[in-house]
């Protein structure tokens, strides 16, 4: 059992995982010169973000959404100039892999 202690004033989280995964934990917080603690409580506070981030698109109004992509739009579109006339960007996938021999 390998046991994490967030050091938050009155939260203790303990956790139960699998051999391997607390291995691959483990191998990550070294990789990123981190305790274990802290590349946990890390993960959970992006998680937590990412959700409160997808609520909130979640709950925009069409309106607001439709307003916001009009404006990117127009932001797109005043980047026109900069490319030469004619100009397609290739984003197939044959031309992103090209050259790696898949």
């Amino acid at each position: 059992m390998l046991e994490l202690f967030v050091n938050e004033d009155p939260m203790t989280v303990t956790l139960t995982l699998q051999p391997e995964t607390e291995a691959k934990l483990r191998e990550r917080a070294a990789a990123s010169g981190k305790d274990v603690s802290t590349l946990v409580r890390e993960a959970v506070e992006e998680k937590l973000s990412a959700a409160d981030a997808r609520k909130a698109t979640d709950d925009m109004p069409y309106a607001r959404w439709f307003a916001e992509f009009g404006a990117w739009m127009d932001d797109v579109a005043k980047r026109a100039p900069m490319y030469p006339q004619g100009y397609v960007a290739n984003d197939s996938r044959e031309s992103i892999y090209e050259g790696r021999g898949e």
